[in-house]
């Protein structure tokens, strides 16, 4: 029986299909992985060896004038924003982390950043990919064009799937043009009534913002905004006078002072080597209330957290930056009204979270691409 060695990195997609297969002969699980520079987020994963995709790397297709362009899983964010920026265009994904991260595991991991906001999610912006099964099977869902879906949309099955129906190995993704002009302003936010009276205006008026992400104090002052208080971030982008015309409406809805461009980096940067990352998601209309019942435990408990999120899709990010057992019983918790996943969480923690993968029907999905559990097998959790 052939050995496979701890770490595998193929550099072709044949090579990444036999090593399953080698997988799935010895019954010996994989853990699937890019660059490594997210390793901590997502449940533990329990596997003798570590499939990696660094090397399985390059750009195979890129048609400009399609705004359109195909890179195997292993590409880093940078080369892809370096390649497109040449064209005057670029891909609209800003997940936290490192910007050497690999496409492949942001699409594995469905992460986005503020720029969701306008562009959507990883699943809006993946036209096609190509993934290995855990049968060892190369599959090929959807393409180069937008409407393409056929059917059961596989694209979007594996988009999220934290590698558990097998390793993505190439993405076709959709560009858009880079904006002339790329501004960022700053709202001073006095207080959770403050950022309730504004919601709706933000609400009436974002559709042409980039991104509106709420910053509260202890972020601004990890990431260098102003004077540390509460802030609400907001990103226009587009020719002299339409962002002329977007900075007049919003001077009519509170006070903006222009911010340092760097700041978006700086807020990707904010989670790096916290222990623990959660998000929180419910209705729009219910943020400040959110936020304030967040506030209000973790201050009382002490807390060293920094709390982030995009405002007009309702989403509360909150990053401990150390934890105990008072952290831990907030960051577990959610209200009857609210969605909840963990990005990261020390190991102990996983074994009270439920694992979406394995029951229901995520699980029957799982079962039919990968039914030995090859992939990515995560430690025993709570069902």
């Amino acid at each position: 029986m052939l050995q496979l060695p701890d770490l595998i990195a193929p550099t072709t997609v044949v090579a990444v299909r036999d090593v399953v297969a080698m997988a799935r002969r010895s019954g010996e699980p994989l853990r699937i992985a890019g660059a490594g520079t997210w390793h901590h987020a997502g449940a533990p994963v329990v596997a003798p060896r570590t499939l990696s995709l660094q090397l399985l790397s390059g750009i195979t297709e890129y048609v400009p004038g399609d705004l359109t362009i195909t890179a195997l899983a292993g590409t880093s964010l940078a080369e892809l924003s370096q390649a497109t920026a040449a064209h005057g265009q670029w891909l609209g994904l800003d997940p936290a982390g490192d910007p050497l991260g690999t496409i492949g595991a942001t699409i594995a991991t469905a992460s986005s950043g503020p720029l969701a906001h306008a562009f959507g999610t990883p699943r809006d912006l993946v036209l096609g990919l190509e993934a290995v099964t855990g049968y060892g099977d190369v599959v090929r869902p959807g393409g180069r064009v937008v409407k393409n879906v056929a059917g059961f949309d596989l694209v979007r099955l594996y988009t999220g799937s934290w590698g558990t129906l097998g390793p993505i190995t190439q993405v076709t993704l959709r560009l858009r043009a880079l904006p002339i002009h790329d501004v960022t302003l700053a709202i001073a936010v006095d207080d959770m009534a403050h950022l309730a009276a504004l919601l709706p205006a933000l609400r009436a008026n974002t559709i042409a913002l980039m991104a509106c992400e709420f910053i509260d104090g202890a972020a601004a002052t990890r990431i260098g905004l102003g004077t540390g208080s509460d802030t609400i971030l907001l990103r226009l982008g587009g020719n002299d006078r339409f962002v002329r015309g977007q900075q007049s409406l919003l001077a009519n809805l509170a006070s903006c002072v222009p911010s340092y461009p760097a700041v978006w980096s700086a807020l990707a940067a904010l989670d790096h080597d916290a222990p623990a990352v959660v998000r929180l998601s419910g209705a729009v209309s219910e943020l400040p209330a959110r936020l304030a019942r967040l506030r209000t435990a973790l201050d009382a408990s002490g807390a060293d957290v920094s709390i982030h999120g995009c405002i007009a899709r309702g989403i509360a990010r909150v990053i401990a930056h150390d934890v105990d057992d008072a952290t831990r019983a907030i960051l577990q918790a959610s209200g009857p009204d609210e969605q909840r996943i963990a990005e990261r969480l020390p190991v102990e923690w996983w074994h009270s979270e439920p694992n979406a993968f394995d029951g229901g029907l995520a699980g029957r999905i799982r079962d039919a691409f990968d039914p030995d559990r090859l992939c990515n097998r995560r430690v025993a959790t709570h069902a």
